[in-house]
């Protein structure tokens, strides 16, 4: 009853403009209330995102955001609502939902995408000073100083917007839980790579760096953490789920991404996802990733590569292969 009520206040705001307001009458709006976060004013951040991004084709009618997917405009609402941080890895999961429009009507889907930036600054300066002893290392404020940050969003799909953002909400995370938190199996603000332990890589090989949507012109010769998770999961706007239309819970995560910002000796970025919950009796996820570094003629050199995880058999796919 309380989801048919919903959809119909959500029908009811979309005609009057209002989408994003109509979400606070859904109980999937707990989703950036809960967990430390905090709502935060939805029209507001959308107003902020595209103020952001360069300006739309004049020829065009939509706002610059119209045709950017979930995953990407998620981690772009991070990027301009957090100060710059130089040293980070993100942590992005994701989930589909499916609501029914109308009685009878086609089912709609509903994006959860929670984005957390760990600033791993302060971890690479105490490393730096227990192996090399303070007086030889630069003070803590050159490695980045800031807190571990979270944003959460809820958007769908309506006309002229892949990404209508419904819900959003933001919150800090001290140090004490960030310890306990997990990327890939491993901890978050460990300083080794989980993107390499995580799965049985194939072998990289170039890739295109182009991105078709509008985002600032970046100032290094690497590809962003925005631009990576556009390349990597861009596409994506929704996925299968076995929950009922109606069912009003929060889905399960069925992605996971990591990425890695400039945590080697060299400005450098390296993403990879997992997309589990697949139904297939031979995969049980697929896995992508993506790592950029400056090449010799100043532009971004960019790499990829695939990975099968079994649903039997062994582990992983061997490297080129698929499971059995």
């Amino acid at each position: 009853m309380k989801t048919t009520i919903a959809i119909a206040l959500f029908s009811a705001a979309m005609m009057t403009g209002l989408v994003p307001h109509a979400v606070h009458a859904d109980p999937h709006a707990q989703f950036v209330n809960e967990s430390g976060y905090a709502a935060v004013d939805p029209d507001r951040l959308r107003d902020e995102i595209n103020g952001a991004l360069s300006p739309a084709n004049p020829r065009s009618a939509f706002l610059p955001a119209a045709d950017i997917g979930p995953i990407p405009l998620s981690v772009f609402a991070l990027e301009i609502s957090e100060q710059a941080l130089e040293r980070v890895r993100y942590r992005l999961r994701y989930a589909t939902n499916w609501v029914e429009a109308e009685p009878g009507g086609t089912p709609l889907p509903i994006s959860y995408i929670e984005v957390v930036r760990f600033n791993l600054g302060p971890a690479i300066h105490q490393n730096l000073v227990d192996t090399l002893g303070r007086e030889n290392v630069a003070n803590a404020s050159e490695f980045g100083v800031g807190p571990h940050a979270g944003w959460r969003l809820i958007t769908r799909p309506v006309m002229g917007s892949r990404a209508m953002i419904l819900a959003a909400g933001r919150m800090e995370m001290d140090a004490k839980v960030a310890q306990d938190e997990i990327c890939f199996g491993a901890p978050c603000l460990d300083l080794g790579s989980p993107v390499e332990a995580a799965a049985a890589w194939g072998e990289m090989e170039p890739v295109s760096a182009v991105s078709e949507n509008p985002w600032p012109v970046p100032s290094d010769n690497v590809v962003t953490s925005v631009v990576a998770t556009d390349l990597l999961l861009g596409e994506i706007d929704s996925i299968e789920s076995d929950m009922a239309p109606s069912d009003p819970q929060i889905p399960e995560w069925a992605i996971e991404a990591v990425i890695d910002v400039n945590l080697g000796q060299d400005e450098g970025m390296d993403a990879a996802y997992r997309w589990g919950g697949l139904l297939d009796d031979s995969v049980a996820a697929i896995w992508k990733r993506l790592a950029s570094f400056s090449g010799i003629d100043g532009q971004p050199a960019v790499f990829g590569a695939s990975a099968y995880e079994c649903a039997r058999g062994p582990e992983f796919a061997a490297p080129g292969e698929f499971c059995p």
